[in-house]
């Protein structure tokens, strides 16, 4: 099911590579705990490198500054047992590759595994990036710093949202200055993805302040949401009637303030 959003992607065929990952090499690659190792172990079933975009199989010319290098953006494709940990394990993937990745989560409930069991067939995927700069702490290394991914998308039957999103993807209607636009490119339109779970409408902005407003928006919009998220728990839990409408009170002013967050989205 996966193969609708690499259609989407449009990738030129001189980039496939198709390519199975061992697992030993993301835990040779990145600090894990023994928490990662174990999902890695239990909840990923395979890894594939699907597309390597570089210079020599895409006119994408390279970007270099003193704080990131964006020589290339790989492709890959993670098929996993369970959602439960899909967003640790993207930033497991991401911090053990050390150049940018689209990462694809794709869910392989009931998909013949790698130890032979079987369900039902897959129907959603996950899309993941990651900003990716030079160490400050170690000359060489590359560390990821932001991570942006998208909700479960429904691949079978996206909502009419996620039909713009995945339209939004092809690689001819990004930009092709460098890799550090192209890349920066598909993390707009995974946030416009984002701000349409609040707003209700997909609207990519254009690069610059626009962006970083928008970043800050949604930042802000979670952390309203899990202040009210938080209320309304305490609100449950309170016995106090006067105390019920104080909490009252503050979970109205927060709603608002999310309302006026949400429309400058």
């Amino acid at each position: 099911m996966t193969q609708r959003l690499y259609d989407s992607l449009a990738i030129p065929d001189s980039c496939h590579l198709g390519k199975r990952v061992f697992k030993k090499l993301f835990d040779e690659n990145a600090e894990l705990t023994a928490g990662d190792r174990k999902a890695l172990a239990d909840d990923v079933d395979t890894i594939t490198w699907q597309y390597t975009l570089k210079p020599s199989t895409i006119q994408i010319p390279v970007f270099e500054d003193a704080e990131r290098e964006y020589h290339e953006v790989a492709v890959l494709e993670a098929g996993l047992k369970g959602r439960a940990k899909a967003a640790r394990l993207a930033e497991v993937i991401h911090r053990a590759i050390p150049y940018p990745v689209v990462l694809v989560l794709s869910d392989r409930v009931g998909l013949p595994t790698s130890d032979g069991t079987t369900a039902q067939a897959a129907q959603h995927a996950m899309l993941s990036l990651a900003t990716k700069r030079l160490s400050r702490a170690e000359k060489s290394a590359i560390v990821a710093d932001e991570f942006f991914n998208t909700d479960w998308l429904n691949l079978s039957a996206p909502t009419p949202v996620q039909a713009q999103f995945l339209a939004s993807l092809s690689v001819r209607g990004l930009p092709h200055t460098n890799f550090l636009d192209f890349y920066a490119a598909m993390i707009d339109r995974v946030l416009a993805l984002q701000a349409s779970r609040l707003s209700g409408r997909f609207r990519v902005v254009a690069a610059g302040e626009e962006r970083e407003a928008r970043r800050r928006r949604l930042s802000e919009c979670r952390s309203i949401e899990l202040q009210i998220g938080a209320l309304r728990a305490a609100f449950k839990a309170e016995t106090h009637f006067n105390r019920q409408v104080e909490l009252n009170t503050k979970i109205k002013a927060l709603q608002k303030r999310l309302e006026g967050e949400v429309a400058g989205l």
